[in-house]
């Protein structure tokens, strides 16, 4: 596993410009590889070709390992219609492919399967966050302790949305986003200071 996966070229689509809602969509492993598909084509996918890449690198084997018939369902009636809906792909019932527009480039969120588990869905839900996201992106940078007061001031500089100021953003840090991250052991934070425990959560930098 790569320490320093890339999520694409930062000039062209830095994170402040993915739209904030897009990020709910991308919280469930199979969207990611969904997405991870896509951008390996320069065509549109018939559904069955979809359903039958993913069932070969789902990972499972044996009983766990899902049927074609329930990855298509929950292509059809959950997984493509969202992504859709959000203005990632498009799919017009039969066929799927990345729309000219779409606002997250399938190279960039694809490279989260890398350090995620695809069974991972806490971890994923976790960092799939416009505010988690760019806090690990920081702390992985210095490549040391950081002051929380710090961490906040250079989210705050980032315009991440709600974190408009340093003082909203070390409220949100504290009271939200630490303690989540400090969960699932990606960082440590204790009297004013924080610090990332992990190298191989690509941070969309």
């Amino acid at each position: 596993m790569s320490s320093d996966a890339n999520f694409g070229d930062s000039r062209r689509n830095p994170l402040s410009e993915i739209p904030p809602e897009c990020y709910a969509v991308l919280r469930h492993p199979r969207r990611l590889r969904i997405l991870e598909i896509l951008g390996g084509f320069d065509r549109g996918v018939p559904l069955a070709e979809l359903v039958t890449e993913i069932r070969i690198r789902s990972g499972s084997t044996g009983p766990d390992q899902p049927t074609e018939a329930d990855i298509r369902t929950s292509l059809v009636h959950a997984h493509l219609p969202k992504l859709a809906d959000y203005g990632v792909i498009e799919w017009d019932g039969e066929t799927a492919s990345v729309g000219s527009n779409a606002p997250i480039p399938p190279m960039n969120v694809a490279a989260l399967l890398e350090a995620c588990s695809s069974t991972d869905e806490k971890l994923l839900e976790t960092i799939v966050h416009p505010v988690r996201l760019p806090a690990l992106r920081v702390l992985q940078e210095r490549g040391r302790a950081c002051s929380i007061d710090v961490l906040a001031s250079q989210l705050a500089a980032l315009g991440g949305g709600a974190l408009s100021d340093k003082e909203t953003a070390t409220i949100a840090l504290h009271h939200s986003h630490l303690p989540a991250l400090a969960d699932i052991g990606v960082l440590e934070y204790e009297d004013g200071w924080v610090q990332t425990t992990t190298e191989s959560i690509p941070t969309m930098h």
